[in-house]
């Protein structure tokens, strides 16, 4: 089997693990090999291989057992599974990343240029959002986008505004992963209430007009939905240290300043 590139995304190697299932090398019922083993046949990385089992247990050929593994389904009838066609080679994992180091940054601008108006309406979005837990997803996801977007819009600065809209737009909205992993695992009334949480402290931070609070505030809400996509993924165990991960990229960033 021809190998697959490291700089191919998520729905290439997909494809080749259902070529896998499919063509008999793994057997209904089977333990698929490790995320590490795959990376290694695949010569992609293991961020990759999540977002392409991710993608393989939403189309529904592969169930993911906690703290076992990830398991070819056994249907009596095999089915032909659900086709999830990204319109962008951007995967979860990946936009989680890029979202996290942007926005953070984008809050800590945004504490020191944010207008008392635009914290006004801040607040009413985050009210908005508390009377549609377990209610409308739709209108969670949008009061979400809502809420994020003010906070780029705050800093008046353009080309902040269209980065943060951009990995809303072009990547977010449109990708039809995005879609599937909203309707079936990210709107839970549990996680809807914490991302609510997350925004109040956020607020808060940004009230208080303190850089560096709204900037972990906003590392620590996405770093909940990187954690969530793990447990999707059954990958619990290569979970980094938050707080780890977050100071690391502070030293990185004031280090390479000076």
């Amino acid at each position: 089997m021809q190998q697959i590139e490291s700089r191919r995304r998520y729905h290439d190697v997909g494809l080749q693990i259902e070529e896998l299932l499919y063509s008999g090398v793994f057997k209904a019922g089977q333990r698929l090999p490790s995320e590490r083993e795959l990376s290694g046949r695949f010569q992609t990385s293991r961020a990759t291989v999540r977002e392409a089992i991710i993608m393989l247990e939403l189309k529904g050929l592969v169930e993911v057992r906690q703290g076992s593994g990830i398991f070819f389904i056994d249907t009596p009838q095999p089915q032909k599974p659900r086709e999830i066609a990204p319109q962008s080679d951007v995967g979860p994992f990946e936009l989680l990343q890029a979202r996290q180091i942007t926005e953070s940054n984008i809050a800590a601008f945004a504490a020191t240029q944010i207008k008392f108006n635009e914290l006004r309406e801040l607040k009413k979005i985050v009210q908005m959002q508390e009377r549609e837990i377990n209610g409308n997803s739709a209108r969670f996801e949008s009061l979400d986008q809502q809420f994020h977007m003010m906070i780029a819009e705050s800093t008046q600065n353009r080309v902040l505004i269209n980065q943060a809209c951009n990995m809303w737009n072009s990547v977010r909205v449109s990708n039809p992963m995005w879609d599937e992993l909203n309707n079936q695992y990210l709107h839970e009334e549990e996680l809807q209430a914490e991302w609510i949480d997350d925004h109040k402290q956020i607020l808060n931070a940004l009230q208080r007009r303190n850089a560096e609070e709204a900037r972990h505030a906003v590392w620590m809400h996405i770093e909940k939905s990187k954690r969530q996509l793990m447990r999707i993924a059954n990958h619990d165990d290569l979970e980094a240290d938050a707080e780890d991960l977050y100071f690391a990229t502070e030293f990185d960033a004031d280090f390479s300043g000076n």
